[in-house]
């Protein structure tokens, strides 16, 4: 389980604290809305959205998103520099599965173990609640697989053809972990 706000790492001038994001705080969905449009702005191939589709949405858009998922943003001192979600299925036959989703870390603090302490915060954030995750990677993004793979994520296939932008399509590599066998 996922205690609200951990610090993860400390160095001489730098803490890296990860929190869950509340609906109910505005400051959390500020930077939520914050980091997910830098995200869409910084990685547009990364993502199924589009900053211009997500610019233009209330904060209470944010806010409802905070709602109905697990939201945990790392901060760099006080600035989110980073985020990631998992959402349970709500289907009974699907409810022993989340979705991992959201996944980013901003070009100032990466390479500093923000994206793993990520990854690891939302799998403890996840466990007890599902028995397994799942998340999908554009293929070519090789950063963002080998840290899924060394967070314990498993690759069971391909989706092609799984987004579509102006510059063509991508795939997407369809990856697990299991939390509980």
């Amino acid at each position: 389980m996922f205690a609200r706000s951990v610090t993860v790492m400390s160095t001489n001038a730098n803490t890296i604290t990860l929190r869950q994001l509340s609906p109910s705080d505005a400051a959390d969905v500020a930077d939520y809305r914050a980091i997910r449009l830098a995200a869409l702005k910084d990685s547009p191939e990364a993502f199924g959205s589009t900053y211009e589709a997500e610019a233009g949405l209330s904060q209470a858009a944010f806010a409802d998103r905070l709602a109905t998922t697990t939201v945990l943003g790392a901060y760099d001192g006080v600035r989110i520099a980073g985020m990631v979600g998992f959402k349970q299925q709500t289907i009974a036959k699907l409810a022993h599965k989340g979705f991992v989703w959201g996944f980013y870390v901003s070009p100032e603090v990466r390479g500093r173990g923000v994206g793993a302490a990520l990854v690891d915060g939302i799998v403890a954030a996840a466990t007890g609640v599902v028995e397994q995750l799942t998340l999908s990677v554009v293929q070519g993004n090789a950063a963002a697989l080998a840290l899924y793979e060394r967070c314990g994520f498993e690759t069971y296939g391909i989706e092609p053809r799984a987004l579509k932008s102006a510059g063509g399509y991508a795939d997407e590599i369809l990856m697990v972990r299991f939390l509980r066998e």
